[in-house]
């Protein structure tokens, strides 16, 4: 099965390049830089956002589509609903112009319409535009991702070494880690079956944690038993964070701030059909 990859050097990516080259698809990776490409795949140098998709579609049975920012960069046009929907939109409207029908597409968990986030906003409508369209999809929403240098557990850990260690609000908002690996090889697995097609998922690793429980599980697997915990006012970091807008390189972002504060869990256990025994949050962040 030839399969266009999108998004495939990044974090997620190159372990999703990684499974479908194990399940002998024959992979092009669309991507600005050779970082990150496995030796088995085909590289398109491009811009998703520029680039000419006619040629690549043409060619191409399914597509799996994960590109996706946490950050905006407004001076350089990255913004989230630049990256998360026109994107999708130019991507789905030249697989239609080519009848390449398949596409799995990585949403995230909050994903709604009401979202208080931008993010989540932005990744509804590229849900919403794709389910309108003459395509069949796969939407996966995963929660927090681990495993293979997880940027956002990489931040924790560096955090774990301060003496004291601020957290946004109360840190009792819930999340559920889900493995790279377990998201990587579903994906693969998913693409090559006739199943499955039409449908949204939700994916959730086998154990919820509060956010003071994230922080001390990471610093237990450092050696550090007791971690002092400082609670920040939301107001005062909301302020800071809007203030901080307008520096480089802010450490957190309106938006950051307000999905860290609300529950990122799911009931959803139809990916378990595919994946029946999730990886624990262990030591490998």
């Amino acid at each position: 099965m030839r399969i266009l990859l999108t998004g495939g050097t990044g974090y997620l990516g190159q372990a999703v390049q990684r499974a479908l080259i194990f399940q002998g698809c024959d992979l092009t990776v669309l991507a600005r830089y050779r970082r990150g490409l496995m030796p088995e795949s085909h590289f398109e140098p491009g811009d998703i956002r520029h680039v000419e998709l006619d040629p690549l579609l043409a060619r191409t049975d399914a597509v799996v589509h994960l590109v996706g920012i946490i950050e905006e960069n407004p001076q350089t046009g990255q913004t989230f609903d630049v990256m998360h929907y026109e994107v999708t939109q130019r991507l789905v409207e030249a697989m239609v112009r080519h009848g390449v029908k398949r596409l799995i597409h990585m949403s995230a968990l909050g994903t709604r319409a009401s979202a208080q986030s931008r993010y989540h906003r932005s990744k509804w409508k590229a849900e919403q535009f794709i389910h309108g369209m003459d395509v069949e999809s796969i939407i996966l929403r995963p929660s927090l991702l681990f495993g293979g240098g997880a940027p956002f557990f990489v931040m924790i850990k560096n955090q774990c070494r301060l003496p004291v260690v601020p957290i946004p609000g109360d840190g009792k908002a819930l999340f559920q880690p889900v493995a790279r690996k377990d998201v990587a090889e579903l994906i693969a697995k998913l693409v090559t079956v006739d199943q499955y097609w039409g449908q949204t998922w939700e994916i959730g690793g086998p154990k919820r944690f509060s956010l003071n429980g994230l922080y001390r599980h990471v610093a237990t697997t450092m050696g550090r038993h007791y971690l002092p915990l400082i609670h920040v006012p939301l107001g005062l970091m909301f302020s800071a964070a809007r203030f901080g807008e307008n520096l480089p390189k802010f450490p957190v972002s309106v938006d950051q701030l307000t999905m860290l504060n609300e529950p990122n869990v799911t009931d959803d256990t139809q990916w378990h059909q595919v994946i029946p025994e999730p990886s624990p949050l262990a030591r490998d962040f």
